[in-house]
């Protein structure tokens, strides 16, 4: 395959290739001939992956190899790697890996294109940010978008949802952390600022990699003209739940009442993720480790402020 884009799809599969053709390629009309398309399974069943040949050859989809007994081949952040490698070993001109959900689509029929445009106009992004979300619709309630996640923005309850206008209207913006449906990752500025955390397999794993960014002052931004589609009410239609829902059948990570993953974030970062923002004291508590971090100046500002761009940070 002969491409000229710098930017790839990956996804992380477990027994849903199903949702390739059911969800995401039933209603994302964006032309994919001139984007790899990756693909990692994690050890799905042999009838799924006989399904998932059907899949690969259809979509022109790279099936990435692994090693079955690699303990961490379930994080995201292990695919990552296995991705980034592929495409350093292959020499491909590829800056972007956009990780996707199967259970959602790119809304419109030129996502990617436009994509590329606003990180041509803005060059800064491929030296500045580390992850760039979307306008998320469907995930939280119909109707009500989500440019993503955090609680340390004062005004915000959990999600950056319900925002003035100007946010909505702006080119882009700094959030705290990225929605976690459909992401886009810098891989240059991964691979040379981020240390993988296999503790955190899928929940909360952009929530980890947005702020390991942050301590190292590289950010987090959402452009909201580019929407992405939850469909997860869908999936019951082919015989699987919601992620929130589900066992280890399509993804080794278990959302229950007292997850690990919650208790890892508290350890590291000493304050609970959630809708709850931390208190003063909680925050700068924390060995120093926000002193002059995104995160601080995040801390220290409210919705009220308006969106804020990479030229804010630089001159806070």
């Amino acid at each position: 395959m002969n491409t000229n884009s710098k930017i790839a799809l990956l996804f992380t599969t477990r027994n849903c290739y199903q949702l390739f053709d059911g969800i995401f390629f039933e209603y994302t009309k964006q032309d994919f001939s001139n984007y790899y398309i990756f693909n990692v399974d994690m050890n799905s069943t042999d009838e799924q992956k006989e399904l998932a040949e059907e899949v690969f050859s259809k979509h022109d989809i790279i099936d990435l190899p692994i090693d079955l007994d690699d303990e961490n081949i379930y994080s995201v952040n292990r695919d990552i790697e296995i991705c980034s490698k592929y495409i350093e070993e292959n020499d491909l001109d590829i800056d972007w890996i956009i990780w996707c959900s199967h259970d959602g689509y790119l809304v419109g029929d030129d996502f990617l294109e436009r994509l590329e445009s606003k990180i041509r106009e803005n060059p800064e992004f491929n030296t500045e940010v580390g992850v760039i979300g979307f306008r998320d619709e469907g995930t939280i309630e119909v109707g009500k978008p989500c440019y993503g996640r955090g609680n340390l923005l004062q005004g915000l309850n959990g999600w950056y949802q319900n925002l003035p206008d100007e946010y909505e209207e702006s080119e882009y913006f700094i959030v705290e952390a990225v929605h976690d449906n459909i992401v886009a990752v810098n891989i240059h500025l991964y691979k040379k600022h981020i240390t993988p955390d296999y503790n955190f397999v899928l929940f909360f794993v952009w929530d980890e990699i947005s702020a390991q960014f942050g301590l190292k002052n590289i950010a987090s931004i959402t452009i909201p003209s580019l929407t992405v589609m939850d469909m997860y009410r869908e999936k019951p239609k082919f015989g699987l739940k919601r992620s929130l829902d589900a066992d280890t059948t399509t993804h080794m990570d278990i959302y229950c009442e007292n997850p690990s993953w919650h208790t890892h974030w508290l350890n590291k970062y000493k304050w609970k993720r959630g809708a709850v923002p931390p208190t003063k004291e909680q925050f700068y508590s924390a060995n120093d480790i926000y002193s002059d971090s995104i995160q601080e100046k995040i801390f220290n500002c409210s919705v009220d402020d308006g969106p804020k761009t990479l030229e804010d940070l630089r001159e806070h």
